[in-house]
C-alpha cells in the first residue's frame, strides 16, 4: 500500500483513478472514497489530497467490513449494508443474545481489526443493533480479513441470538390483593410475559395454605406446564406452603435467594419438567429486578439452575443507573 500527497496541480484521472481518499473533504469525498476520472475538478480545490494505492491483494475497508460481519454473524443475525466503512450487525429476531466474549477478544488482537458487540447474554428485539465490525485504515492485506475469518470460523458463530420459546406459564398469588394491586399486576404479568410469547394458562389467587398450594401445582401438572411463577412466598421461611408443597408435588427446591439486587429474594425450583420461579410480593413483577435477567434465560432454553442463579452475582448491582441493560418491554 503506497502513500501519496498530490498537490492541485498533480490532480490528474491519472494520479486519482483507482486510489482511495484517506481523508473526509466534504459531501462526495469521505475517507475511503474510491477515486475516478469525476473527483479530479473537486479535488483540485484543495491544497493537498492525501490517497493511497493499494497493493495486489488488499482489502477496501467497506468490503473488510462486509466480511468481517459476515464472519461472526450467526443464527438470528443479519449484517447491514457498510455506512461510514462500519457495518451493523442486527437481530433478526426477538430472543436472547449470546457473544463468544473470547472469540471476540481474539479478533480484536488482530491489527486493524474492531468488532464491537452487547454483552451475552441480553435479552433483543428484532432489528436492534447487537454488534458493529469494522476496520481502521481505508484498507488492510488480505491476509488480515482472512485471519480473522479463519477465526471467527473456529468458534462459530461468534453471535447468535436464541429465539423465545412460548412456555406454557401458570401463575400462582398467594398475596391477598386489592383490586387496584390486583390490576396493577395482572398488567405487568401479561407485558413482560406477552413480550416473550408465553402461553400464559391461567392466573391463580390461591390462599396462603397447604392444601391450595398443593392444589396449585397438581393443576401446573395437568396443564402440562413449563413455567410456574409464584408471587408471595417468604423467601426465609422454611415453612412457607410454596415450598413444603413442592415436595409433596414431587417437585424441589433448586435455590432460595439469588446473589442480585434488587430481587435477591427471588427462589427457584423444579416441579417434574417445569421451571419454578418465586418473588416475594407482587410488587416485584411491576420493576425491573433479578427475575428480569432470569426470564430471557428460561424462555429462551427451557430450563434454569443453580449455576444460572449464581452467575447473577457478576453485574448483581442491578439498580436504576448501575449499567445493566433489561429486557425492552414495550411501556405500560
Amino acid at each position: 500500500m503506497r502513500v501519496l500527497r498530490l498537490r492541485p496541480d498533480q490532480v490528474t484521472a491519472a494520479a486519482v483513478s483507482g486510489r482511495v481518499l484517506t481523508h473526509d473533504l466534504g459531501h462526495g469525498l469521505r475517507k475511503g472514497t474510491v477515486l475516478g476520472p469525476e473527483h479530479v475538478e473537486p479535488l483540485r480545490a484543495f491544497s493537498e489530497v492525501h490517497l493511497v494505492e493499494l497493493d495486489e491483494g488488499d482489502v477496501h475497508e467497506d468490503e473488510a467490513a462486509r466480511r468481517l460481519g459476515a464472519a461472526v454473524a450467526g443464527p438470528g443475525t443479519r449484517v447491514e449494508d457498510p455506512v461510514q466503512s462500519q457495518v451493523r450487525v442486527v437481530a433478526d429476531r426477538r430472543g436472547l443474545l449470546r457473544v463468544d466474549r473470547e472469540a471476540v477478544d481474539r479478533l480484536n488482537y488482530l491489527p486493524a481489526v474492531g468488532v464491537f458487540t452487547l454483552v451475552d447474554g441480553q435479552a433483543v428485539e428484532a432489528g436492534e443493533e447487537v454488534a458493529g465490525a469494522k476496520v481502521t485504515p481505508v484498507a488492510v492485506p488480505g491476509f488480515v480479513v482472512r485471519e480473522a475469518e479463519l477465526a471467527a470460523g473456529a468458534a462459530r458463530p461468534v453471535l447468535r441470538v436464541d429465539p423465545f420459546r412460548p412456555l406454557r406459564t401458570l401463575v400462582v398469588v398467594t398475596e391477598r390483593l386489592k383490586p387496584r394491586a390486583r390490576e396493577m399486576f395482572a398488567q405487568a404479568v401479561t407485558t413482560k410475559l406477552g413480550w416473550y410469547g408465553a402461553d400464559l394458562l391461567a392466573v391463580r389467587e390461591v390462599a396462603r395454605d397447604g392444601d391450595a398450594v398443593l392444589a396449585a401445582y397438581r393443576e401446573a401438572g395437568e396443564l402440562h406446564s413449563e413455567l410456574v411463577l409464584f408471587a408471595g412466598a417468604s423467601s426465609i421461611d422454611p415453612l412457607d406452603a410454596a415450598y413444603a408443597e413442592l415436595a409433596v408435588a414431587g417437585g424441589e427446591l433448586v435455590r432460595q435467594g439469588a446473589p442480585a439486587h434488587p430481587g435477591s429474594m427471588l427462589w427457584l425450583g423444579r416441579l417434574g419438567p417445569a421451571v419454578v420461579l418465586g418473588v416475594a410480593s407482587c410488587a416485584g413483577f411491576g420493576r425491573n429486578t433479578s427475575l428480569d435477567l432470569v426470564l430471557p434465560f428460561v424462555f429462551a432454553y427451557g430450563h434454569a439452575g443453580a449455576l444460572d442463579f449464581a452467575r447473577l452475582g457478576y453485574g448483581g448491582l442491578i439498580e436504576e443507573g448501575a449499567g445493566r441493560r433489561f429486557p425492552p418491554y414495550p411501556a405500560g
